[in-house]
């Protein structure tokens, strides 16, 4: 997957160069093209930062643009204003180098980083998962049992090539993993890799720290009642794969993650 870089006093733009000429012709380093490009645009999700799905003229499949903007105690001092170009330029890459293994995760389309004064606007662009939900939308329609087993196994099968790609995910929650389900069974994509990254395949303790963090949004969210033991079994014979060892050094881990879950507990509404 190759990509194409224009900086401009104004700012930085990096698109894959299939969609290069398509893009150009948006102005999106140009004032105020980013926002004429999503002015007429539906929801197409929300979240920490509303997301946005757009068409590009000239290309195919339509595109969901993400603005990045800080969360937790950063958040009230610097919303969506950063230092550099840095942040969304990495997240490119990694999904980018990610997809290009196999793993799970949505094809990059561009990642923008326009100045503003002394700092950066950031937005990331990657391909619409066309039929595909949330996984926490998913849940709350109440889907019989044997789609939500269906669905655990597709989550494990999925977050296992992610790591044993080397992915590491530092928010996993049930809201950044996609579900599209099919007449043979379903499938889950990996989203919103900010501040994600790439190496060596992580340690056992590593896994469990990152599947620890999913469970406990299912359990803020007040869904995992709703997944249920069958589908929590489904979901980690599905990650495992056959690998005892694996399943073995995980189970180890769990009673630790769950310990976690009930003093995060105390502080959920």
């Amino acid at each position: 997957m190759k990509f194409e870089r224009e900086s401009s006093r104004a700012g930085v733009l990096v698109v894959q160069a299939d969609w290069h000429a398509a893009v150009h012709g948006l102005g999106l380093l140009a004032p105020g093209g980013l926002e004429r490009w999503l002015a007429s645009a539906p929801s197409g999700g929300s979240g920490r930062t509303a997301t946005a799905l757009v068409s590009v003229p000239g290309a195919g499949p339509r595109v969901v643009v993400r603005r990045l903007r800080h969360g937790g105690l950063l958040a009230p001092f610097f919303g969506d204003r950063y230092a550099s170009a840095g942040r969304v330029l990495r997240e490119l890459d990694v999904t980018a180098r990610l997809r290009a293994v196999g793993a799970p995760v949505p094809e990059p389309v561009l990642a923008l980083a326009r100045r503003r004064g002394l700092a950066y606007s950031l937005a990331l662009a990657t391909v619409y998962e066309e039929g595909a939900v949330d996984a926490l939308a998913f849940l709350a329609s109440e889907p019989e049992d044997e789609r939500i087993e269906r669905a655990a196994a597709a989550v494990g099968g999925a977050l296992r090539r992610f790591h044993d790609a080397g992915g590491r995910h530092p928010d996993l929650h049930v809201k950044n993993l996609l579900l599209r389900e099919t007449r043979a069974g379903a499938e889950a994509i990996v989203i919103d890799l900010d501040r994600g990254r790439l190496g060596a395949a992580p340690p056992p303790r590593a896994r469990a720290a990152e599947l620890g963090r999913l469970w406990r949004s299912l359990v803020k969210r007040g869904v995992g009642e709703r997944v249920g033991e069958r589908g929590a079994a489904a979901f980690l014979a599905a990650y495992c794969a056959g690998d005892r060892a694996l399943r073995d050094a995980l189970v180890r881990r769990f009673p630790a993650e769950l310990q976690k879950t009930r003093l995060h507990a105390l502080f959920y509404r």
